[in-house]
């Protein structure tokens, strides 16, 4: 039997050190969930001081662990699942780390459930992990930790994945066929202009008849694009490296969201989408104690647009050097709808901001799958449209001229 130092929680804020004789480090994390304790660092004492050197040099060698998003919320969800039935959070992370699905999971639980064994706390063995786990994931486990109710914490932030993933999910499957379409049509007649039409311009001259305007205009193009075709893809490349991945926090990536914002038939789409994430966010944040100014901040960083970020950033320095409110801070921009912006203020007259920015998120997450539906519903056809229209143009120009060689031959 050896003697453990450990440190454990009783109840929502109290913290307790001691030292408690056991056979093993499980042994002892079962002796203090006897007592109604929460182990939270639980080592052997002549192993405290070597446990700490190698807690620094395991930071100061941070490695990174390749997890996916979905491995991330199944280990939210499973852990949160534990920490309510009463787990200690070394016994829930062990655990974890054993049965995980995956390699990485499994890599990344024993990992974190190393550095909580050698003292110290959740919050900050998730934070050695900033690609695994965002600024929004780190805090919530904080306050969780602060107010004794982490499996809450973690409970509502499996949920709010969930959320986030299922719109996603929703957005994906909308824009699935619009866009295999649009690639499709563009190949296809990107290859019958470059590649095939060429092959029968010979034929035209040879006829020695005049050609139709339409025939005319579609050999020129054809022509064209047969002798520069590699120009063509040169400029999409560049436009894919220069459009496609837009850094955050650039003039760029600023400019582009803010046309974003003001482009016809997608700005209601757009604003709708960010307006609910943040409403959804800030809520979550709310509810598990984080304070609104920090909650503003935190909230901005999950958003897609750099737009919306500053607008927020704003309102959050409003809310620190002038003590207005959030509502009062959002009322002047034009990127808030004066719906969600009411909605807000009625929140805060009535003690009830947290579920008015939950209703908000609610009718704004209605908005962009209506609006997702609608735009399926008519993109679909135009497409077809515009793409059947410039295939039978085409066709037609093409066509034309041979109909009238056999009405001269006849």
């Amino acid at each position: 039997m050896a003697i453990y130092v450990y440190k454990a929680k009783k109840g929502p804020a109290e913290i307790i050190n001691g030292q408690i004789d056991a056979d093993s480090q499980d042994d002892a994390i079962d002796k203090l969930s006897a007592m109604g304790l929460l182990a939270v660092r639980v080592e052997e004492r002549q192993k405290k001081d070597d446990g700490r050197r190698q807690a620094q040099g395991s930071k100061a060698n941070l490695e990174y662990i390749r997890v996916k998003t979905q491995d991330i919320d199944i280990f939210t969800r499973q852990l949160a699942s534990l920490l309510r039935s009463g787990v200690p959070i070394l016994n829930a992370l062990l655990l974890i780390s054993r049965q995980a699905e995956t390699g990485a999971l499994s890599k990344l639980a024993g990992s974190l459930e190393k550095r909580v064994s050698e003292g110290g706390t959740f919050s900050g063995a998730i934070a050695e992990y900033p690609r695994n786990f965002n600024n929004l994931y780190i805090n919530m486990v904080l306050a969780g930790e602060k107010s004794g109710a982490l499996g809450e914490a973690l409970s509502s932030l499996a949920e709010y994945r969930k959320k986030e993933r299922e719109i996603r999910q929703k957005i994906a499957a909308a824009l699935a066929y619009p866009l295999l379409m649009i690639v499709v049509g563009i190949a296809t007649i990107f290859i019958m202009l470059t590649f095939f039409l060429p092959k029968f311009t010979g034929f035209f001259e040879n006829a020695h008849q005049a050609l139709p305007l339409c025939t005319r205009i579609l050999i020129g193009i054809s022509g064209f694009m047969a002798a520069y075709w590699y120009w063509f893809l040169i400029i999409l490349v560049l436009a894919l490296a220069v459009f496609g991945r837009v850094e955050r926090g650039t003039k760029k990536k600023f400019f582009i969201d803010l046309v974003k914002l003001h482009a016809p038939f997608i700005k209601g789409f757009i604003k709708y989408a960010e307006v609910a994430k943040f409403a959804r966010t800030l809520s979550l944040l709310i509810k598990n104690g984080i304070p609104v100014c920090d909650g503003l901040e935190l909230a901005a960083g999950v958003l897609d647009s750099d737009v919306f970020r500053e607008y927020l950033k704003e309102a959050r320095i409003k809310i620190i050097k002038q003590g207005c409110t959030l509502s009062d801070s959002l009322k002047n921009t034009d990127v808030f709808p004066a719906f969600a912006v009411n909605m807000i203020s009625v929140g805060e007259e009535g003690g009830k901001l947290e579920g008015a920015l939950r209703d908000i998120s609610e009718i704004y997450e209605g908005e962009v799958e209506q609006a997702m539906k609608i735009a399926a519903a008519l993109l679909e056809p135009a497409l077809i449209l515009i793409i059947g229209g410039i295939v039978g143009f085409i066709v037609f120009a093409m066509l034309l001229p041979i109909f009238s060689i056999g009405t001269v031959v006849r």
